[in-house]
């Protein structure tokens, strides 16, 4: 019943949303921005995931989001709390209804099998940055199975680097950690938090099925303190103390050592 209610509800929400959207993006209103925001919310609530929101978005701008990646349900979660731009797989363009979502959203496709487009793929953060949109990028390059963070990528972090020389702007980078702490109502612990994770080739939709049957989901988005890129700096460098950042906020809400964690911030 709870899963047959959470399809009813995305059904709903897509069918009043998306044309939303699509009208906005025509005529490029501002509500094109928040459309998306609230698709994210109603879904989230009608699937009985709750979120505990630490720390906050930053304001500076051109920014650049570098959280982990678990589920595919960081996704919704980023994209409740942020008009954001996704840096996404290429594959989800072809999910119904989340990747019309995503397109509308002006999401960046990049292909993980064909390496010469990732500087495509850059030239389009950059004129999303750049238009003042904050872009997410999963920078570990897949996701993990929620109990770890794993190495970044530096490749994309590029993107900063190239904006900055190209405008002398300072570009902001902040680090985001998600962590799944709960599956309905019970600490998820290390033997059952991969439940939640989206890891492989698993397919979405028996995935988000196995996870209705099993609850809500409580999960912490944690926004760490941003910092601005240094284009004289070794991108390595620059990728490495991101993941030790998001690594330590990630370990933090998982032990539940709240004096290492930002504070929480109202909803």
């Amino acid at each position: 019943m709870r899963a047959v209610l959470w399809l009813l509800i995305m059904i709903i929400a897509a069918l009043v949303l998306l044309p939303t959207q699509m009208v906005a993006h025509a005529f490029n209103l501002p509500i094109r921005r928040t459309v998306p925001m609230l698709f994210h919310r109603v879904v989230l609530k009608a699937f009985g995931a709750r979120v505990t929101l630490r720390g906050e978005p930053t304001e500076h701008r051109p920014v650049l989001y570098v959280p982990n990646h678990v589920s595919w349900m960081d996704i919704m979660v980023l994209g409740a709390f942020a008009p954001v731009s996704f840096v996404a797989k290429s594959e989800i363009a072809d999910w119904p209804v989340f990747g019309y979502l995503a397109k509308l959203q002006r999401s960046i496709f990049v292909d993980r099998e064909k390496r010469h487009t990732t500087s495509k793929t850059a030239d389009e953060m950059i004129q999303r940055m750049r238009e003042g949109e904050p872009v997410v990028l999963f920078a570990e390059g897949t996701s993990s199975d929620g109990n770890r963070v794993m190495r970044f990528r530096p490749a994309l972090i590029g993107a900063a680097e190239s904006l900055a020389r190209a405008t002398g702007d300072t570009v902001w980078i902040q680090p985001i950690a998600l962590a799944y702490r709960r599956i309905n109502g019970l600490p998820s612990g290390r033997q059952h938090r991969p439940r939640l994770s989206w890891i492989g080739d698993i397919e979405m939709v028996p995935h988000a099925w196995a996870l209705l049957k099993d609850g809500s989901v409580d999960v912490d988005l944690i926004f760490g303190n941003p910092i601005p890129f240094d284009p004289s700096a070794d991108r390595k460098a620059i990728a490495s103390f991101l993941e030790r950042r998001v690594r330590t906020l990630h370990a933090s809400a998982l032990l539940g050592r709240e004096s290492d964690l930002p504070p929480l911030t109202a909803l």
